[in-house]
């Protein structure tokens, strides 16, 4: 009789075991990833973001005969790593300032992006995909003319 007894009470611990590792895990599917799961998901989100292709906006402040000043806000995809700085253009005597502006503009582009990128064209009133490569500089070059100067 206390064999029976005591067979029925393991399968009764056992029973009760099994049905608690069934709840927890059940609690922890409720409960979503655990916190080191959250903080690598955001830790790779972030250098996803941050290894992500530079963008800039140009904005001309003064434009002279032979002198000009225009301002490029650049920054990557992490709103941290930003910066504005003031470019100064000499087109010098009798040159031809627009293509100096941007001539220098481009400069500072290919510092950034060796292949094809989108601009926010104001003229045209949507985004199009230009090429930061040597050999299509004379489009890239016709292109930002017409943008920036008519």
């Amino acid at each position: 009789m206390s064999t029976m007894l005591n067979a029925a009470r393991e399968r009764r611990r056992s029973s009760e075991d099994s049905a608690a590792r069934e709840n927890a895990a059940a609690r922890a599917a409720e409960q979503g990833p655990s916190a080191n799961e959250i903080a690598q998901a955001n830790i790779d989100f972030q250098a996803r973001k941050a290894s992500g292709p530079s963008n800039g906006m140009f904005e001309i402040v003064s434009k002279g005969p032979r002198i000009s000043q225009y301002l490029f806000y650049g920054w990557t995809r992490d709103a941290r790593n930003k910066s504005r700085r003031t470019i100064t253009v000499d087109a010098g005597l009798n040159g031809d300032m627009d293509k100096a502006i941007v001539d220098s503009m481009i400069a500072i582009i290919r510092q950034n992006v060796t292949g094809d990128f989108t601009f926010d064209s104001q003229r045209l009133g949507r985004v199009v995909t230009l090429s930061a490569r040597v050999q299509d500089n004379a489009g890239l070059q016709a292109f930002l003319l017409r943008e920036f100067f008519g």
